[in-house]
């Protein structure tokens, strides 16, 4: 990774604190979140998890081996962002893709551009209220999970809305003993998954546990991937965006990265089957 992500490393909280002291003359839209905007552009996509296209594609083969049949049936996508997700699964033979987002600007982003993909702002919680029951035979999570803190009661909302046999994919971070506070790039606290936690949460939710696979040496290699196209593309960023913003995004997965080479946080791929 080079001196300048160790040297990160040491200081990952200071960061993130004096991020805010930067300052900058240009002026960009409020409306959509710009640390977002930041990691889109840098993964050339519409996509805001780790990973991007090689996360999708490891739940992509592994659908087409083992469960072929969810992409003919309806697909939801909880924590849509951009639609950039959605869009890449239709390409890859999806047929009825469904996003929800709790960001209007995301939405409203998402809608303008992905046209043929059906967008709304829905917090996860309150999917049964939207869908009908026994609607969706595929659900998927990428990087959302985290930022919820009640997970058992959306974990239940989406087993209202999937049929019998619907297959459920999170992909996310991992909680590890010890460790202080990790933020997101919204700056709010994020909550890893506990496994044993979750493996519970599924089961009380009507959800079997297919698989569950450690996946933190990718977030590793994803996350030092991603700080070497900032450092590359920093001149080309600052075109676009304040140099706060950058300075925020650059904080936050430096400390990320920090954590996750500690293993003081992880990253998993959970699958399970609705029962």
């Amino acid at each position: 990774m080079g001196k300048q992500f160790k040297i990160g490393y040491l200081i990952p909280l200071l960061i993130i604190g004096g991020y805010f002291l930067a300052t900058s003359s240009k002026t960009t839209p409020p409306s959509l979140n710009q640390a977002r905007l930041i990691l889109s552009q840098l993964r050339g996509g519409d996509f805001t998890h780790a990973g991007d296209k090689e996360a999708i594609d490891m739940l992509v083969t592994k659908l087409k081996q083992e469960h072929p049949e969810v992409l003919k049936g309806n697909c939801l996508d909880v924590g849509c962002g951009f639609g950039g997700t959605a869009d890449y699964l239709v390409k890859q033979g999806f047929k009825h893709v469904w996003g929800i987002d709790i960001d209007k600007s995301t939405i409203a982003y998402a809608k303008s551009k992905y046209k043929g993909i059906a967008f709304s702002t829905l917090d996860a919680a309150a999917v049964s209220a939207q869908f009908n029951k026994k609607f969706f035979s595929f659900v998927y999570l990428f990087n959302v999970l985290y930022a919820i803190e009640d997970k058992g009661s959306v974990l239940k909302q989406l087993a209202e809305v999937a049929k019998s046999g619907a297959i459920l994919m999170i992909f996310d971070y991992s909680a590890v003993d010890g460790g202080e506070p990790i933020l997101d790039l919204a700056g709010n606290p994020m909550r890893p998954i506990s496994v044993k936690e979750i493996r519970q949460q599924l089961q009380e939710a009507g959800w079997e546990v297919l698989e569950v696979r450690d996946l933190r040496s990718n977030f590793i290699t994803w996350y030092e991937q991603l700080l070497q196209k900032l450092d590359e593309k920093k001149q080309e960023l600052k075109g676009n965006f304040l140099e706060k913003d950058i300075a925020k995004f650059s904080a936050t997965y430096i400390h990320i990265l920090h954590h996750l080479h500690r293993k003081t946080l992880g990253g998993l791929i959970i699958y399970a089957k609705r029962a």
